[in-house]
């Protein structure tokens, strides 16, 4: 039972201070807040994470790294690249999904040159950069995609997905109506980003 009470804490712990990393940033984020919002004593935050630092790296690599698991596996699957191209947009939309907070996060880090990324949280969007890059590679082989750089590919792929999820954020909140105010359906929006994935990697005629 106490093993089931720490683990229940963590990771409350853990979702109040994405919660409070995404809607404060990190230097105005306050470990007395995240522990309230957690429902723990503070000492208990240190007890999981260390440090407030510590917490902010484990709810970005969190993101990263499940992302950088999932590519992986769609890049050393079975199937053709553009296959593999529709999976890994699939993937990285439902785990930014299951991660409202990741998109402000990040977003705040890129405009600040992500000041609070050390060399493990780097060198862990570095594979996934490397997945893509095999997706893109074998397309490229089996003659399907043309000869792009695999970095540009990738970063005209991720700052849409952000800026969705920003997006739908910012209007959750709010009563709007109307085409353009509404908030888009996340199937949609992955049918929308694999067909212009595969305009930009697709070899013309």
């Amino acid at each position: 039972m106490a093993r089931r009470s720490l683990r229940d804490s963590r990771t409350a712990i853990f979702r109040a201070a994405a919660h409070e990393f995404a809607e404060r940033g990190y230097d105005a984020a306050g470990t007395d807040r995240i522990a309230a919002r957690a429902r723990v004593n503070k000492a208990m935050l240190y007890y999981h994470f260390g440090s407030k630092g510590a917490l902010y790296a484990d709810v970005v690599r969190d993101m990263v790294g499940a992302v950088g698991a999932r590519v992986r596996t769609v890049a050393d699957g079975p199937g053709s690249a553009e296959d593999k191209l529709d999976a890994w947009i699939r993937a990285l939309v439902e785990e930014a999904a299951a991660r409202p907070w990741f998109p402000p996060i990040m977003l705040r880090e890129l405009a600040a040159r992500a000041p609070h990324f050390d060399a493990k949280t780097f060198h862990m969007m570095n594979a996934v950069l490397a997945g893509v890059t095999d997706v893109i590679t074998q397309g490229q082989r089996e003659g399907t995609f043309r000869d792009v750089d695999p970095l540009l590919a990738h970063l005209s792929i991720m700052p849409p997905v952000l800026i969705f999820f920003a997006r739908q954020r910012v209007l959750a909140g709010r009563k709007l109506r109307g085409g353009l105010a509404e908030p888009r359906q996340l199937d949609q929006f992955v049918r929308h980003m694999q067909a212009s994935a595969r305009g930009m990697l697709r070899k013309f005629p």
